[in-house]
């Protein structure tokens, strides 16, 4: 019998007991937020229903990572249902730690906070290369953008979180658009990169494809917004299907987890 079933059967008898108590845990258990939210970043949390990926324990996807010991600024200088929220902050900041990341890449750079907690996390003297949009962004893409799609930051805010830090010096701020740069003349290969640019299906995959081709085996690609945006996890899932690269989403976040494989590694 499914374990599932014969809990309901055994708690049969409880609720009969007390149907009125039992009503109220169904009903709480079938509308956990009710039918009007009292509390939107709940429901924000509840609503990550995209992606075919697992969601993973951290410490099962970086074993020994619980003893990374890690620093986090302007903790609470984020915008809410746009920026990382802080356990996803922890995360990034624990493998970045964890891995010794030495150089690293950023598609969308937004305020600086992710790039900020990234380049202080990782190893002695870490480098980052941030990419975003030009100062004079004109509004056009390379690859066609629906309208919806568009999460552009507030041009005169670009990277301000990093440049009023002790860490502005390892940070090389390029802008332009990721699905043109010709990414050859970056600080590359990369041991950590992370995805959180324009998150329309195409623009990830071409963001993606190029990260992956800069990057140093056994590498860790990161990818923000899995889960709740039905773009980003159906091209995550897409580039683990072509690849053969599996790929992990972190418990309690949208942050989606690869390894590039070391040199010579099979792919399955």
């Amino acid at each position: 019998m499914y374990p599932n079933i014969r809990k309901v059967l055994v708690n049969i008898p409880r609720a009969l007991k007390d149907p009125r108590r039992a009503a109220s845990l169904a009903w709480r258990r079938m509308f956990p937020f009710g039918i009007k939210p009292r509390d939107p970043e709940a429901y924000r949390i509840g609503s990550w229903s995209f992606g075919a990926a697992p969601r993973v324990d951290l410490r099962d996807i970086f074993p020994g990572i619980e003893s990374a010991d890690i620093k986090v600024f302007r903790s609470y200088d984020r915008k809410r249902d746009l920026s990382l929220d802080a356990q996803e902050v922890l995360a990034i900041c624990a493998i970045a730690s964890h891995v010794k990341a030495q150089s690293m890449i950023e598609v969308g750079t937004s305020d600086g906070n992710t790039t900020l907690n990234l380049v202080a996390n990782g190893a002695d003297n870490a480098r980052m290369t941030t990419l975003d949009l030009p100062e004079d962004w004109s509004g056009g893409f390379e690859i066609h953008v629906p309208e919806m799609m568009n999460n552009i930051t507030d041009r005169a805010r670009v990277g301000i979180q990093y440049r009023t830090s002790p860490y502005a010096g390892q940070v090389t701020q390029v802008f332009g658009d990721s699905a043109k740069l010709d990414y050859a003349k970056l600080a590359s290969p990369f041991d950590l990169a992370f995805i959180d640019g324009c998150h329309f299906y195409d623009y990830v995959k071409v963001d993606t494809a190029n990260c992956l081709a800069h990057m140093k085996p056994g590498g860790v690609l990161i990818w923000h917004d899995y889960g709740m945006i039905e773009d980003v996890s159906r091209a995550v899932d897409e580039w683990s299907q072509a690849t053969g690269i599996p790929i992990s989403i972190v418990a309690g976040t949208r942050l989606a987890i690869a390894r590039v494989p070391e040199a010579g590694a099979k792919l399955s």
